[in-house]
């Protein structure tokens, strides 16, 4: 069953499901995508603050995002997003690591200028084993309304 705009509420909140950081896979995405030593590099990440390899931030989010997909969006009459409008990258992913992901709905609006879709603010949380918070972002996505469903080709993920 597909959710509407309607259909959201504030304060609502799910277990998103979550990912193990695999370290072929860390440096796999590191390598190609942010390729700075603490993501490529054990011997020189040891050296660091981190003490170790760890995920790059982009990483994390990327993986944060697939669940988000699977686990809300691909629920939802989504029209996409304006954009992040807070990513915090909170504590070092190590390999390893498990990720467990949640979001919460903080705000609804109505679109004053179309009819067809609402706003809906959201924020997505990562921990890691110790429940220590690793990434935060809070974000806005368009949902269509329930008036405009037939206006809007609705498709499954």
């Amino acid at each position: 069953m597909v959710r509407y705009f309607e259909d959201i509420e504030v304060g609502e909140s799910y277990d998103l499901g979550s990912y193990v950081a695999e370290k072929e896979e860390v440096l796999s995405f590191a390598r190609r995508y942010d390729p700075q030593p603490i993501h490529t590099n054990p011997e020189v990440a040891r050296e660091t603050i981190f003490g170790g390899l760890i995920a790059s931030g982009w990483h994390t989010a990327s993986s944060c995002m697939a669940l988000m997909v699977d686990g809300f969006l691909s629920e939802t009459a989504t029209l996409g997003s304006f954009g992040l409008d807070e990513l915090r990258w909170r504590n070092p992913v190590y390999p390893g690591d498990t990720i467990d992901v949640e979001v919460e709905i903080l705000e609804t609006t109505a679109s004053e200028s179309h009819d067809d879709r609402g706003y809906v603010q959201n924020a997505v949380r990562g921990e890691n084993d110790d429940s220590e918070e690793v990434i935060y972002w809070r974000a806005t996505n368009i949902l269509v309304t329930d008036v405009a469903a037939n206006e809007w080709p609705v498709h499954e993920m």
